[in-house]
């Protein structure tokens, strides 16, 4: 690449994806609560057919509209039908059979009777209830001898509340595809599929470090002219969010001697498997990073990304004797170091992808771009399915980042945006949610 020369923002976030390929570890987990927002490493199918047999929707009555039809015609609008009672049927309990001309009580979930093909509802029982002696309306309810129900269906439609059996998911489907999220119903999901265990993407283990003399941390106030460090929890918690586990934060001084050997012990204490840095890749006098990656030990690529913002770019490794560590440096404004996690770390890491939508832009007035770069606004979707621009275009207004749940996408060759202009959009957590 000529030294001045901007590379797409794709091709560096597939430069990421590469590197951090090798560190990228898949474990077999059981099912449990613990697992929502793990990613699934691998797709799983269904070992079972959901519902496994044809079960009752609703308390009430099997029987077989064939029958129906026998004892009174079309039997519907509240005509009542008294019909033989046979043993009831719990949820759990075999389905036996449907003796001809019968009905047997049935509880909700239960398994449908061979011969039966429709429930009426206890509701549309004489009685419209049943009692815990028995069935409410049932001669002879609660004794060990068959008795009558009388019944005033509204139908008797064969398949009338009966759930049938695969109607959910059947044997084989696909319930989970490789790269999706595991939430609660999802893992609900996967249980009643017969599935135990998932293989899911393991969390890589990271050191986030600010860089930089002027940077605060642990709550001490800044020096004068210092600075709060912003980028460490933010980085930090987009890690998190994007599904890694964060192991160390801190702060280093523009010092390249003390920032090889900080990481160094903390790679090794932490057993980390990867480095995510902010500050000192620009074309300063103090760039920290740019100066550790001139001594041993250290591996780096210094890309400027046309990107807006977020242009300046470290890619490379921390080596150790016995491994190679991925390093990310992201710019030290805290929006380009958290967009920098968003657009580049957080798919290297095997993230979801955030929805994208086109949406149109709501404007008082024309906004100029850089026609070279790719720019990221930060913006809120309206009601009205359009979005409107929060904050200004600069890389220090964390606060603008921190109200937006969007991201407006101003491609490259745009020189200025206008009120209606219809532009890729992501949606990331944020406002007011």
């Amino acid at each position: 690449m000529a030294a001045g020369e901007r590379i797409p923002l794709a091709d560096h976030a597939a430069d990421a994806r590469a590197l951090l390929a090798a560190a990228r570890r898949r474990v077999v987990e059981r099912l449990d609560g613990e697992l929502v927002g793990r990613v699934a490493a691998t797709e799983i199918r269904a070992r079972v057919d959901v519902p496994g047999h044809d079960n009752s929707q609703m308390d009430g009555y099997a029987l077989a509209s064939a029958d129906v039809s026998e004892a009174g015609g079309a039997v519907s609008g509240g005509a009542a039908l008294t019909l033989p009672l046979g043993p009831m049927i719990a949820a759990g309990d075999p389905p036996g059979e449907l003796s001809a001309g019968t009905a047997r009580p049935i509880m909700t979930g239960a398994p449908i009777p061979v011969g039966a093909d429709l429930v009426i509802p206890v509701e549309e029982s004489a009685a419209g209830r049943f009692e815990a002696a028995g069935a409410a309306g049932v001669e002879g309810a609660g004794e060990e001898r068959w008795s009558t129900v009388t019944l005033t269906p509204r139908s008797a439609e064969p398949g009338r509340f009966v759930r049938r059996r695969g109607s959910d998911t059947h044997r084989g489907d696909t319930v989970l595809r490789a790269g999706q999220v595991l939430t609660p119903a999802r893992l609900a999901h996967l249980a009643a599929c017969g599935v135990a265990e998932a293989e899911i993407e393991d969390r890589l283990r990271v050191i986030v470090l600010s860089t930089g003399s002027e940077v605060a941390v642990g709550g001490a106030a800044p020096v004068a002219g210092g600075v709060f460090d912003a980028n460490g929890p933010g980085l930090s918690a987009a890690l998190h969010e994007a599904g890694a586990e964060v192991v160390h934060q801190g702060a280093v001084p523009d010092d390249a001697g003390e920032l090889v050997a900080r990481l160094h012990e903390q790679v090794v204490s932490y057993d980390a498997d990867l480095i995510v840095t902010s500050g000192g890749v620009s074309a300063g006098a103090f760039e920290v990073v740019r100066h550790a990656a001139v001594g041993d030990g250290v591996t780096m690529a210094f890309p400027t990304v046309a990107m807006q913002p977020g242009g300046p770019q470290g890619i490379g490794t921390l080596d150790l004797p016995e491994r190679r560590v991925p390093w990310l440096a992201f710019p030290g404004n805290p929006v380009s170091a958290l967009l920098s996690c968003e657009l580049i770390a957080r798919p290297a890491l095997g993230a979801p992808s955030r929805t994208r939508l086109r949406l149109p832009l709501r404007l008082e007035a024309p906004e100029p771009s850089p026609s070279a770069l790719e720019q990221y606004r930060r913006a809120r979707v309206l009601p009205s399915g359009a979005v409107r621009l929060v904050g200004g275009a600069s890389s220090h207004l964390i606060g603008g980042l921190a109200a937006a749940d969007a991201l407006v996408i101003v491609p490259v060759g745009t020189d200025a945006i206008d009120d209606g202009d219809v532009l890729d959009t992501l949606l990331i957590p944020g406002g007011d949610r």
